[in-house]
């Protein structure tokens, strides 16, 4: 992992504050507000673990840690959160829609709610709308919900905001601080603490001193994920926009807990989130199972930590419910057999995890580790993936859209056709310019699929800190309970293998949840037969943890084997081109198939009878992809082993000459 130099000098602060700035103290420089790091630093240094978690789950798991290292207050537990931003909301939804009336209003819409009139044809349409006073109540719920985290957010800036106005008083030799003075202070900053905590907010645009010069500079070593985020803010917001733009106060979350770790001391990470216990009262077991070579699941089992047991817990609980609602045939769609098929989904992903770790590498990392990672993909990743997906697709279809504008411009006929009959223009597009279309198909896998998902997987490893991958310190203090206080027996190839087995905990987490969204969700049919075949097809075909194999080459170059050129560009990159090329063929091969339909006149809108394929989902057409979609798993399988072998006779002579170096010491 690359360290981070900061400059010392001793910077003062032009804020407006009418004389009640000053020096900042020695050893840090000072942004807006007094902090030691600028809002706009979020991404900016890669070695930094904390940054990723202002964003999963809306910076949900950050502001807690926050709050809990500030003021010392726990979350509040799962089933108040999950009644009042889940069941709650639900029932609301659902009484909406139970309490609906039918409307009948113009086919135009042209008049709502008026039975008598017509449009111009006479055709008019049937609508449900609920009672105006059930709306109300949902939209004031949702505001009171918007309101309340903005209440508890500025809450812990204007905290933070008063700690550093007092250690730049202290700074000053000040015994005393005024009271009054920090109600001015804070009264003058009252808009950026306003600003920083809105759900879509543009704050300030720089946010450096006025006297900043090149010596203040952080020489920090830089990624390709880096500069692109200084890039896009330093010529999209803040050129365009003229502001730092940001979502649901990720940037300000960020901030405040890079201040907090520095403010409390907590600048190494020494606790789970969540649950806040110490690595210190776990880690210890951990260790002596893996001393003592302890091969009993049992035992591995018991040694886990308070958020291990509570995922397991929500695990057991949510299957249990399922199965409840699936024995209770409440929902035809959703039957024992379903259920079954479900479970199944789980086996696959539990059976890979098992083979990779427990099998291969149950001393490498512990089981605690391995719960923590497969949750993080399957919980965190897996909507941050949809949701980066969803505004890079915009971006692409924009792209798509501006090259299908000129071939319009060009056919006058198919512009003409698009606007009478815009489904069969389609198709005329389809099969007259493939062009477009496999241009369209490859922005799809390299760049909504692929980049995102890698990148993705990547932060969901990234974001996640436990005792097993970090440095263990050996210490003679044994009243510190933050610190493992036990000798480093662990070998860098040992740390290399839990480093793989980690990142592929992730993938399987995130490929298990698509697995379910590809089964239940996006197959046209809701035949188990269909549900069985798209669960067999996406099992035999394990990219996902393939990929996270591979990138898990990079990340042990970079953090074990100290190789500073290695960002994240080339970690993800291997992965990006394996995943991307995996999807485009499979996507082109169903392009070209669709083609065919169409040209024989066999598509969906065909007069033409065809067999019953509702529980068919591959046929001879497919083996051919199927095979090469194959090959190139088998080429990048190939290809990490490759990398593999090659890694691991270096972490040996790594670990040899520690060893030598370590008894030429005892000597």
């Amino acid at each position: 992992m690359a360290e981070t130099s900061v400059a010392v000098p001793v910077s003062i602060s032009s804020e407006p504050d009418g004389g009640l700035s000053s020096p900042a103290p020695a050893n840090r420089r000072e942004f807006r507000g007094g902090f030691s790091s600028s809002i706009c630093d979020i991404f900016r240094d890669p070695s930094r673990r904390t940054d990723c978690c202002s964003i999963a789950c809306c910076g949900v798991l950050s502001s807690d840690r926050n709050r809990y290292l500030l003021f010392g207050e726990l979350p509040p537990p799962l089933w108040k959160r999950l009644l009042m931003y889940l069941i709650i909301p639900a029932l609301f939804i659902a009484s909406l829609n139970y309490f609906a009336v039918e409307v009948t209003i113009p086919a135009n819409g042209s008049s709502y709610g008026n039975n008598d009139q017509q449009g111009d044809n006479g055709d008019t349409t049937t609508i449900k709308v609920a009672p105006l006073p059930l709306r109300l109540a949902f939209y004031a719920y949702l505001i009171f919900l918007g309101i309340r985290g903005r209440i508890e957010k500025r809450k812990t800036r204007t905290e933070i905001m008063m700690k550093l106005y007092r250690e730049r008083a202290e700074a000053r030799g000040e015994a005393v601080v005024d009271p009054n003075q920090v109600t001015r202070y804070l009264h003058q900053h009252r808009l950026d603490i306003l600003r920083a905590h809105s759900s879509f907010s543009c704050c300030y645009a720089r946010d450096l001193p006025l006297d900043d010069n090149n010596e203040f500079e952080d020489a920090v070593e830089e990624d390709s994920c880096s500069r692109f985020w200084d890039c896009l803010s330093k010529t999209f917001w803040n050129a365009c926009c003229g502001m730092w733009c940001q979502c649901c106060s990720a940037c300000a979350i960020a901030q405040e807990e890079r201040e907090i770790e520095r403010l409390t001391g907590n600048m190494e990470p020494k606790m789970d989130y969540i649950t806040f216990e110490p690595f210190s009262e776990y880690f210890p077991a951990i260790q002596h199972l893996n001393e003592t070579q302890t091969r009993s699941f049992v035992q591995h089992a018991k040694a886990i930590s308070k958020l291990s047991v509570k995922l397991l817990k929500n695990l057991a609980a949510v299957l249990a419910i399922l199965v409840l609602f699936a024995l209770s045939d409440i929902d035809k769609n959703f039957t024992f057999g379903n259920m079954v098929v479900m479970l199944l989904t789980l086996c696959q992903a539990f059976f890979l995890e098992y083979l990779i770790w427990w099998r291969w590498n149950r001393f490498d990392i512990s089981f605690d580790s391995v719960i923590k990672f497969f949750a993080c993909g399957f919980l965190l990743t897996t909507p941050m993936a949809m949701i980066f997906e969803l505004i890079v697709s915009i971006v692409t279809g924009l792209i798509s859209m501006v090259a299908m504008i000129f071939i319009l411009v060009e056919d006058s006929e198919l512009l003409d056709k698009l606007q009478t009959d815009p489904k069969h223009a389609m198709k005329d597009l389809a099969v007259g310019h493939p062009a477009l279309f496999i241009f369209s198909l490859f922005l799809n896998a390299f760049v909504i699929a692929a980049l995102c998902e890698e990148m993705i997987k990547y932060f969901g490893y990234w974001m996640v800190v436990t005792p097993d991958l970090l440095p263990q310190k050996r210490s003679n203090d044994t009243n510190n309970c933050n610190e493992v206080n036990t000798p480093n027996t662990k070998s860098v190839r040992s740390t290399g293998s839990g480093i793989t087995v980690a990142m592929c905990s992730v993938a399987l987490g995130f490929a298990c949840c698509e697995n379910l969204l590809y089964v239940f969700g996006y197959t046209p049919s809701q035949s188990l037969g269909v549900e069985i075949q798209t669960l067999i097809a996406r099992s035999i075909f394990p990219v996902h943890p393939l990929c996270a194999a591979i990138q898990s080459i990079g990340v042990c170059k970079r953090d074990l084997e100290g190789q500073r050129g290695v960002g994240i560009g080339r970690i993800i990159s291997p992965a990006i081109l394996l995943h991307g090329s995996f999807d485009f063929v499979l996507m082109v091969a169903a392009y070209l198939q669709q083609v065919e339909k169409i040209k024989e006149g066999n598509d969906d809108d065909s007069d033409i009878p065809k067999e019953d394929d509702s529980d068919a989902v591959m046929s001879e057409e497919d083996i051919p992809t199927l095979v090469f979609s194959f090959g190139m798993v088998l080429v990048g399988y190939i290809y990490y082993v490759w990398q593999s072998r090659a890694q691991t006779k270096r972490f040996i002579a790594m670990d040899r000459t520690a060893a030598v170096d370590e008894s030429s010491t005892l000597v």
